[in-house]
């Protein structure tokens, strides 16, 4: 065998080492065998060549999920460098690197937002091109000027590759798909992080303005308006910034269009949609009817195959399979309601059979479930801030404007909320049916969901007096603590995790 064809060999035995090292989350080994495979690479190749440049990937890779994210940048570049001067900087190649130094952004990002919260990292979202797994902690805890660098340089980076793709490879790619649902992301996170800077000033005046009108003396006696001043301060940080809504209308816009595309153009394995959501804690596997008290979410047999290539006698055979499809599940559901009991009014979900609608239907892969999951989290924050709003009561109900506001933003609030839900569980159906119980992309649709069945009812006395009917289960729209208890007890199953009681040692 030539020295040539040996060193070729040796390069593809280290990269299937690789991969098993990582899909193992050998993290460190596998950081060990991208070494050898970049200095392999190098000595083989040359400093400037494709597959030099893909070994310095695999290290920045290995680095990030070591949390050497310094080292991880280093080689990111050292890959970007490389495919610009092969490849040019309108290729593919080159977009993949940049993506990639736009997530690690994000990524430290966020871990620096949960890290200075103290609560669990990963509203998360989609990961590096390489794979979709979730970093470790970071080390220290980043400030918010610092997290907000963090951000904007991940928008510059995400935005960069996002438009080279959509040249490149076009619109429909699974590749432009993703990094236009990670643009929106990180679009959006940047406003969330700019609001909750301006949120802490704020506060502090509406405080002290609370104190002087309220004649309060002591510290002790303001904690009962702490909540009425955040209610203020949220108000007031929703219309400060003009540049700020518009970034968060463009991230919104970059969301939806990345899972509208992801929905319309399937790529790679696929599974049923989620025909209802599923209630409860009830047994059995997603996608099936549950055992116990509760019920699993019904899902139409799978369809692997996507219409690319299809004739249009072909399609429409499809569309029709699809129907047939639907009819017969629904008729599953006879002996417990059927599709008489489906939900589709908005109205109170319990006892009966609530339907996934809009888009949240039609999620079937897992480029769409990230999509999908990326949009929910948008809208889980959009509703937070919502939720807070409305609990502001400067203007009194003597104000003949006032309830039809307070009304209009129940109703919105209703909207956001379920719409938030039917994607979260139509993305946790997919990525459940195709990855593993313990896979990082499970656990943080799991993690987020569970929160948002969660959320607190945004009510308050006034509010309450003035609503009925709807207005009224908008406030509690999609929520169901007993699936948030159920799916926490996955994650901690997931990791083998034990609770025991304290015995006092």
């Amino acid at each position: 065998m030539s020295p040539d064809r040996a060193a070729e060999e040796e390069m593809l035995s280290l990269q299937s080492d690789l991969r098993a090292h990582f899909r193992h989350a050998s993290y460190d080994t596998a950081l060990d065998v991208a070494s050898r495979l970049l200095d392999l690479a190098t000595s083989h190749f040359g400093t400037s060549h494709p597959a030099t440049a893909s070994a310095y990937n695999n290290v920045g890779l290995m680095n990030k999920m070591l949390g050497r994210y310094e080292e991880a940048r280093d080689a990111y570049h050292e890959a970007l460098r490389v495919y610009g001067e092969v490849c040019g900087k309108d290729h593919a190649s080159y977009a993949a690197a940049l993506s990639n130094l736009g997530m690690l952004e994000r990524g430290r990002a966020m871990e620096g937002e949960a890290a200075a919260a103290d609560v669990p990292g990963g509203e998360a979202a989609a990961e590096d091109d390489d794979a979709a797994v979730a970093a470790p902690r970071a080390s220290r805890i980043l400030s918010a000027m610092e997290r907000m660098r963090l951000n904007e340089s991940a928008i510059e980076y995400l935005d960069e590759a996002y438009k080279i793709r959509l040249s490149e490879l076009g619109g429909d790619h699974p590749h432009t798909v993703s990094s236009r649902s990670q643009l929106g992301s990180a679009m959006a996170a940047s406003v969330i992080a700019e609001r909750r800077g301006l949120m802490e000033g704020l506060i502090e005046a509406e405080l002290r303005k609370l104190k002087r009108s309220r004649n309060v003396t002591d510290a002790s006696g303001m904690e009962a308006y702490v909540p009425e001043a955040i209610a203020r301060a949220a108000s007031g940080a929703s219309s400060r910034s003009k540049l700020a809504r518009r970034r968060w209308e463009a991230a919104e816009e970059h969301l939806r269009g990345a899972l509208d595309t992801a929905v319309e153009n399937p790529r790679g394995e696929g599974v049923g949609p989620l025909i209802y959501l599923p209630v409860g804690g009830g047994g059995g596997k997603v996608g099936e009817v549950g055992g116990g008290g509760g019920r699993e979410g019904l899902a139409l047999p799978s369809r692997r195959e996507g219409k690319e290539g299809m004739s249009k006698k072909e399609k429409k055979k499809l569309g029709k399979e699809k129907i047939r499809d639907k009819r017969r599940a629904n008729a599953t559901l006879g002996g417990r309601g059927g599709e008489a009991d489906l939900d589709d009014d908005g109205g109170d979900d319990s006892g009966k059979l609530v339907a996934i609608r809009g888009v949240a239907a039609r999620v079937t892969t897992l480029s769409a479930a990230t999509a999908a999951q990326n949009l929910a989290v948008f809208l889980k924050n959009y509703s937070d801030w919502t939720r807070l709003s409305l609990l502001d009561e400067t203007t009194t109900s003597d104000d003949d404007s006032w309830e039809k506001r307070r009304r209009e933003g129940l109703e919105l609030l209703d909207r956001t909320i379920r719409e938030a839900r039917h994607l979260y569980e139509s993305a946790l159906h997919v990525r459940s049916s195709i990855l593993p119980p313990h896979h990082p992309d499970v656990i943080a649709t799991k993690f987020s969901l569970a929160e948002l069945l969660d959320s607190p009812v945004a009510t308050t006395a006034a509010t309450t007096t003035m609503m009925t009917g709807a207005a009224m289960s908008a406030t509690s729209a999609g929520l169901d603590g007993e699936r948030a208890n159920r799916l926490r007890e996955e994650i901690l199953s997931a990791y083998n995790v034990e609770e025991k009681e304290d015995d006092g040692r």
